[in-house]
């Protein structure tokens, strides 16, 4: 009897240097100007002080304005702090609270860590773009490289909890990172961006603002092409990819605007679909390994594991005023189509090793090829998972005046309805690449030969010994899912006093689930068909007081919820009723001070959960080997403190010495328990602390992050705890002749390679084994 050792170690990226070059061009070298529409449209991020503070100093902030914690993030902290490389996972981790970081390297891979808000996982919280709310539709978690590099984002305001009555998405509760476009200016502008660094990485960067455009009564457009190669810190793990972005706004009567949208990717990638290295083979291989070039006969080999994504997201907004009312409407589609081609398991303990073989090999998981078993084949299988969403919102707003009390009015309703296919197709990976026949590489399925009278398919399930003749003996599952939902909302700003401003609100969730499955995936049932209905009433009431024009205090309640997903129609035995959604009552409590050189704010928060759902592997806690089951543990609670603060240093001290050098440092303590233990990727805190230093031609910035312990389980397993971690990183720049830049950005600039993430599997692992990774 085997040994298994098999949870998997994901591990830090080590050291990424890259150089770039910008060359600027503009008309009458303009600065950016706000982005122009009509007046008294719904503003988007913005930050009133006060005081001569420039806030673009401050690399994450919040304004005096709000009425729950938040951070924002500016273009300029993106451009002069962050590796060009970068995704948003990488830029969103300076903000309390939230952790991030790529094991291939920033914005290198599709399969690295995610952000986790608060200790909730991604998917437990929106993700928007432009105020559209996206992410997977089998649940809302989100794919940081298929989507917007950053080169396509203008700034980022994380709000740390449900929001206002407008916040939309189908995991409120967890809160909202909202990422914004650059805007288009009324000055002609052209920059060109050329990357190069480790691990063989080459970024390009075109980025052109029309300004205005006589001839067409104005309009100004913005294009932005994007291309990334790299071989990735770990072996194997390649990626290219290339994204193109095309935004159109004109006037197109007085205090009327209409907005064009398009961004389109196409990513490929070499990723397996079960990635992560096993503590036996970080010990033999080193923590670079993911995959192999030399042994086709293993799972790991290189070829077992490709991915070809294509996204995009569209839409046309129409904002003006229209008297009384203003209006705000955005019509938006957006597509995620991802082609896998992956060998089932690359896992590999010390027994495999020396055998040379892998986990996925052999016993009841071997190929079956015209009825004769292949032991020694690599089985895997093709994935398609496809859809594409369809929206409107629409927000208006009106402004009152009693003469005594005067505030605003807002309302508005969210629609959406998306398609989904997802579909699986088993293959003997040994024999198509022995054919010659590789469609992870060809994009031609099915991996067949006619002309040999062979066909390297498995059969279905045949681990159970349940073909489906149906669909050929190779298909695990095709299934067809979707959604209708409609969330009308409104809210009241009343302001009774000059200073003081009191926010009462509600939404109506009404979101209808459906699946409709000729295969339903892992339940073996023919022709499946289910929907069901959330409903949910979320109040909102939020106040802001303005103790001084530069210092509000703020408070928060706020009822959340996360809507359930398709995931609970694909178990072995799908539920008979919908489970309840998740619910949360959030109590927030803040402040937020500027001064001319200096501003801190902090927050106090207290969140209970009721139905908290937690997902465990399989082979745990009475999951089935190979799914992922999810548990109701029943109430949990959030609760913590988090601040963040700012220093500019007066251009007089020491007789203007250090004129142009900022000091910030955040930081945020965060409980998150279910019947007593912490839940997993939750850790226990985070902080982050640099120097950035701007003045002339030059720029400087160091930027520590650190990440508190955590656990990877809902036990507090010692087996499953991940030690405190931290990273460091370094950027410099020098702009000569007004119109060129050169510089560097190296992350983790100490090389640490730290644990990050243990998968829990079993309870035989070896604690000395873990100890040897860490050092």
């Amino acid at each position: 009897m085997r040994n298994r050792t098999s949870r998997r170690a994901a591990l830090c990226n080590g050291t990424a240097i890259t150089l770039g070059t910008i060359i600027y061009a503009s008309v009458a070298h303009a600065q950016p100007a706000p982005q122009a529409v009509a007046a008294n449209v719904i503003p988007e991020t913005v930050v009133i002080t006060g005081t001569a503070f420039n806030t673009d100093l401050a690399p994450a902030k919040e304004s005096v304005n709000t009425q729950e914690p938040q951070t924002i993030i500016t273009k300029q902290y993106i451009q002069d702090s962050i590796s060009p490389i970068a995704d948003y996972v990488t830029i969103l981790a300076i903000t309390p609270s939230l952790t991030g970081q790529d094991i291939n390297g920033p914005g290198l891979s599709d399969g690295g860590v995610k952000n986790t808000l608060r200790g909730q996982p991604d998917g437990n919280f929106n993700m928007t773009y432009d105020g559209i709310p996206f992410g997977d539709t089998n649940g809302p978690s989100h794919h940081s490289v298929s989507y917007f590099p950053g080169s396509t984002i203008g700034s980022i305001e994380v709000e740390r909890g449900p929001g206002n009555a407008g916040n939309l998405g189908a995991a409120s509760y967890g809160g909202s990172i909202n990422i914004y476009s650059e805007p288009v200016i009324d000055n002609t502008r052209a920059l060109l961006e050329g990357t190069y660094g480790t691990w063989e990485t080459k970024d390009a960067v075109v980025n052109f603002q029309s300004g205005d455009l006589p001839g067409l009564n104005n309009a100004k457009f913005l294009f932005n092409w994007d291309y990334l190669a790299s071989q990735g810190a770990l072996t194997g793990q390649h990626v290219n990819k290339e994204n193109i972005l095309l935004k159109i706004q004109d006037e197109i009567a007085p205090n009327w605007v209409v907005t064009v949208f398009g961004d389109y990717e196409d990513l490929a990638e070499n990723l397996n679909d079960n990635n992560g290295a096993t503590p036996a083979q970080v010990a033999t291989y080193g923590k670079n390994f993911a995959m192999q070039d030399s042994n086709p006969k293993l799972s790991t080999y290189i070829d077992y594991g490709w991915t070809h994504k294509y996204t995009d997201m569209d839409y046309i907004r129409l904002q003006g005023d229209a008297g009384i009312f203003r209006i705000d409407n955005n019509a938006y589609t957006y597509a995620y189509v991802n082609h896998t081609w992956s060998s089932r398991n690359i896992e590999q303990n010390i027994t495999d090793i020396i055998n040379d073989t892998t986990e996925g090999q052999g016993g009841k998981l071997a190929p079956i090829v015209n009825g004769v078993v292949q032991p020694n084949d690599v089985p895997g299988y093709e994935k398609l998972n496809e859809y594409r969403v369809f929206g409107d919102i629409l927000r208006v707003n009106a402004d009152y005046d009693f003469g005594w009390l005067t505030g605003q009015v807002r309302a508005g309703v969210w629609l959406e309805a998306q398609a989904t296919e997802r579909t699986r197709q088993d293959y003997d990976m040994t024999l198509c690449n022995n054919m010659g026949l590789q469609p992870w590489r060809t994009n031609a399925t099915p991996c067949e030969d006619s002309s040999l009278g062979k066909k390297a398919k498995l059969l279905t399930f045949a681990q159970t010994g349940q073909p489906n003749p149906n669909y050929n003996g190779y298909a695990e599952f095709l299934e067809h899912s979707g959604w209708d939902q409609e969330e009308p909302f409104i809210e009241v700003d009343i302001d009774p006093l000059p200073n003081l401003t009191l926010t009462p609100g509600f939404r109506y969730v009404n979101w209808v689930h459906r699946t409709n499955a000729p295969l339903e995936p892992k339940s073996l049932i023919l022709n499946y068909n289910a929907h069901f209905t959330t409903d949910a009433d979320l109040p909102f009431f939020g106040a802001n007081y303005k103790i001084f024009p530069n210092w509000s205090v703020y408070a928060q309640y706020a009822q959340g919820i996360y809507v359930p997903d398709i995931s609970i129609f694909e178990v072995s035995s799908p539920a008979a009723n919908f489970p309840a959604a998740e619910r949360t009552t959030n109590y927030q409590v803040g402040t937020v001070y500027y001064t001319d050189n200096f501003t801190v704010d902090g927050d106090l928060y207290y969140i209970p959960i009721s139905n908290n759902i937690v997902s465990v592997n399989g082979g745990v806690s009475g999951c089935p080997q190979g799914e992922t089951c999810y548990q109701n543990t029943g109430q949990a609670v959030y609760q913590g403190v988090e601040g963040e603060a700012t220093y500019a240093v007066p251009d007089e001290f020491m007789d203007g010495l250090f004129h142009g050098l900022v000091i910030f440092a955040n930081g945020a303590y965060n409980s998150a328990r279910s019947n007593h233990f912490q839940l997993k990727a939750a850790p226990l805190w985070t902080s982050a602390a640099g120097l950035i230093y701007k003045v002339d031609a030059w720029r400087f910035s160091l930027i520590a992050k650190g990440v508190g312990p955590q656990w990877s389980d809902n036990k507090d397993n010692p087996l499953y705890k991940v030690h405190a971690y931290s990273d460091l990183t370094f950027s410099t720049g020098y702009t000569f002749g007004g119109r060129y830049e050169l510089s560097v950005s190296v992350d983790n600039l100490l090389g640490t390679r730290n644990t990050l993430s243990i998968t829990e599997n079993d309870s035989t692992y070896q604690t000395d084994r873990l100890m040897s990774i860490d050092q």
